[in-house]
């Protein structure tokens, strides 16, 4: 007869493979260079999703870029507006963020808090994305968006080029067609990708430098 233990842990490695595997991202866009992989998240209709693709730019060109608030809506998909509402030192900002929806649904607004970390050792840099829901009241004619938690990831590769993840796990509320959950999980991180990848070249960015960013 098998031992007790052994069957009990066996139990638990099945378990946990098939949790891993539930759980593990799936390929669903590769175009233009850029990579999208979504999974189900249990806490909203809308899967979490990872955008990645690697493009020649310096480290202080993308952060420079990601913390120009005002210019989001130039290229951070869906979002008609965006401000700084409180900085907290170098590395920490709270935003208001307007994602605009199409007609019946109701645009989502949401406060993001944003901490910025550098490894010391090889370099990398990550953002770090909460949501800060309480801040200001909620405003009429917005569903504030209350579930948010996500990140990027700004890896140095050789040649100058980075490594550049948008990773983002969201609960919009409210009641959300299923095609546009679809696009929400898919087409918007591809489209914010697609267009960092161009805004990061011009010059105000390429020539930036950044208070605590190691190139």
């Amino acid at each position: 007869m098998p031992n007790k233990k052994y069957i009990i842990f066996l139990l638990f490695f099945v378990i946990s493979a098939s949790t891993m595997a539930e759980n593990s991202w799936q390929l669903s866009r590769d175009e233009d260079e850029i990579q999208i992989y979504t999974r189900d998240n249990p806490a909203s209709a809308v899967k979490s999703f990872k955008g990645s693709m690697v493009i020649k730019s310096r480290l202080a060109a993308l952060v420079s870029v990601i913390e120009d608030t005002d210019t989001y809506p130039r290229w951070l998909q869906d979002c008609k507006a965006a401000k700084s509402i409180k900085k907290t030192g170098n590395n920490q900002v709270y935003n208001y963020i307007v994602t605009g929806m199409p007609w019946p649904v109701v645009d989502r607004d949401a406060i993001v808090h944003s901490v910025l970390m550098q490894n010391n050792t090889n370099r990398q840099v990550v953002i770090t994305l909460d949501s800060a829901a309480d801040m200001i009241p909620p405003k009429k004619g917005m569903v504030r968006i209350k579930n948010l938690s996500g990140k990027w990831l700004l890896t140095p590769l050789e040649s100058g080029q980075v490594n550049v993840v948008y990773e983002m796990n969201v609960d919009p509320g409210g009641n959300i067609p299923k095609w546009l959950v679809n696009a929400l999980a898919v087409d918007l991180p591809f489209f914010t990708l697609q267009k960092l990848r161009k805004i990061v070249k011009e010059d105000k960015y390429a020539n930036a430098t950044v208070e605590n960013i190691t190139e």
